[in-house]
């Protein structure tokens, strides 16, 4: 956990009512967008289109072929706006950006009121205050990071970041303004990733002749997207295993603590059906999907179950392993949420249910497993009646992101 002063302003602009927007799930199997639009009451997803994207394409998580990817963007973008008048057409979108060189930090902000500390925050008093912490930025917290990760400091682009938890004399608000006391905490979660990956997300933008308003760490975004997640009575872990990587966020009472991203998601599974039955990537990709749909019959079944058991067993052990770099967390909270088109192949949460999780972990008791389901999303309406599958979480969860952070400014915060 660093414990830097480090703000960033958001790059999402003011919104307008109803406008409609595109948030884009660049994904290593499936490459995902939703046409959505944000209100006072939340988000309200109007259409969601998903492309398979050739093999070619994406590697664990990162574009390999630009052309390749951009096609696939203007085919799905193409569906979801098919229907809409040229003053409806979306102009922003929102990109989600996952893998294993992506870099997520928990960070503690302590300060202190030196004048006037015995009389209530002010409205004032609370801007200064936040003001004061980004004016820290340049000199303190991208140089922190870059020593973290092994790059300079022109190689970093921080991302986003996103205040979760607010403090003062020991007691959790969610304004400063009205308070006493001395001792001020803030908790933020920051992301950053190379420069050379934002920019070819940015390049996928400009050449969709679309406006980026933000580019968010896709963990972050699920774990603050589930209903009820910033309740400080809150605490969980969550999974999203996706065709390249898999994407792990720690809530702590309310906060994102830790987020941790391997390269090991539902393609090696496929390249190993390809390899043991000696038949085309595609095909076993097929076979794959219809055996987590339960369409096999028992003989292929269990041939697939037979080779993907061990595929599974060793994922476990790679998620355990990234598990044990969360340095900073004492005991793992007891509740385990799976997203992800990955997270549908049944041997995935047969293996975790079989895990030793407390002897070889720091989990006080076995923890419960259970699905992250659209339904369990926060302030989303969906008028699309699309919105079904526990891959379609991701996307979903970058218009909540744009929702949250748009509040946030009408608010004043």
């Amino acid at each position: 956990m660093l414990n830097l002063p480090l703000f960033k302003k958001s790059d999402v602009l003011s919104l307008s009512k109803d406008e409609n927007i595109v948030a884009l799930d660049i994904g290593t199997e499936l490459l995902k967008s939703v046409l959505f639009s944000v209100n006072e009451f939340g988000v309200e997803i109007k259409k969601i289109s998903r492309i398979e994207q050739q093999q070619h394409a994406m590697r664990s998580g990162i574009i390999t072929n630009l052309d390749t990817v951009l096609e696939n963007c203007r085919l799905s973008i193409s569906s979801t706006t098919q229907r809409l008048t040229p003053d409806q057409m979306p102009r922003n979108v929102v990109m989600g950006i996952a893998g294993e060189y992506i870099q997520g930090v928990s960070i503690v902000v302590n300060y202190q009121r030196e004048e006037n500390f015995e009389k209530e925050v002010t409205e004032k008093e609370q801007k200064k205050i936040l003001t004061q912490i980004e004016q820290k930025i340049g000199t303190s917290g991208k140089e922190d990071l870059s020593q973290r990760i092994g790059l300079t400091n022109d190689d970093i682009e921080i991302l986003h970041i996103t205040k979760t938890g607010l403090e003062i004399g020991g007691m959790p608000v969610d304004s400063l303004v009205g308070y006493k006391g001395r001792d001020i905490k803030l908790n933020y979660y920051a992301s950053f990733a190379p420069r050379t990956y934002v920019e070819s997300l940015r390049k996928v933008a400009s050449d969709l002749k679309m406006n980026v308003i933000g580019i968010v760490a896709q963990p972050f975004a699920v774990a603050r997207a589930y209903s009820g997640s910033s309740n400080r009575d809150f605490s969980a872990i969550f999974i999203d295993i996706g065709g390249g990587t898999t994407d792990i966020a720690i809530v702590e009472k309310g906060s994102v603590v830790e987020t941790k991203m391997f390269a090991f998601g539902g393609r090696t599974f496929t390249k190993e059906l390809a390899k043991v039955l000696n038949i085309d990537y595609r095909f076993a990709e097929q076979r794959k999907l219809k055996y987590s749909k339960k369409e096999l019959n028992r003989e292929l079944s269990r041939e697939v179950q037979t080779i993907v058991y061990p595929v599974a067993k060793l994922w476990l052990k790679t998620l355990k392993s990234a598990l044990d770099y969360c340095d900073d967390i004492d005991t793992f909270p007891t509740q385990i949420f799976l997203c992800g088109g990955g997270a549908l192949l049944p041997e995935i949460r047969e293996v975790m249910i079989e895990f030793p999780w407390k002897k070889f972990s720091r989990f006080p008791v076995v923890p419960k497993i259970d699905f992250f389901t659209p339904e369990k999303l926060e302030n989303i309406t969906d008028t699309s009646g699309e919105l079904k599958h526990v891959f379609d979480i991701t996307p979903a969860s970058l218009a909540k992101f744009v929702y949250d952070i748009n509040k946030k400014k009408s608010n004043g915060g």
